[in-house]
């Protein structure tokens, strides 16, 4: 019996250990859901597009943010440096730039509530009316 309640507390608490990272868009994009690979394709600057062909406006944390490199780390398997280093690359041969850098999750939401062209990530939380979950993403910590 002290087995099965320590196997049960184990699996409550590694319920616990996992972040959870929303991508949001504008409650007025009409884009429901996306993939992983869109979305990597979206913040890596391979596409400025959502699938539905209107211009896509990436929004990112400002460097240092965990839930940045969280985010990074599970969409590409590369930590903060490396993802600053591709775009440092991609900035310095002129072919694009890269998402644009937003202080706290505060402003993320605030702005991709006004524009229906973001699309951002924040951490699991009660989001307004004019703000959508397109994907949800569990990391293990």
């Amino acid at each position: 019996m002290a087995r099965v309640m320590l196997l049960i507390v184990a699996l409550m608490l590694s319920g616990q250990l996992q972040a959870q990272i929303l991508v949001i868009v504008n409650a007025k994009n009409p884009v429901a859901t996306l993939e992983k690979k869109q979305i990597v394709d979206l913040f890596m600057g391979r596409v400025s597009v959502f699938p539905n062909k209107q211009p896509a406006q990436t929004l990112d944390l400002k460097a240092g943010t965990p839930l940045r490199a969280g985010f990074y780390k599970y969409l590409t398997g590369k930590n903060e440096a490396q993802v600053d280093a591709y775009w440092a690359t991609l900035v310095f041969a002129g072919r694009m730039s890269p998402p644009r850098q937003v202080t706290n999750e505060k402003e993320l939401i605030k702005e991709v509530a006004t524009n229906p062209a973001a699309i951002a990530y924040v951490s699991k939380q009660p989001l307004p009316a004019n703000v959508k979950v397109v994907m949800e993403l569990a990391l293990d910590e």
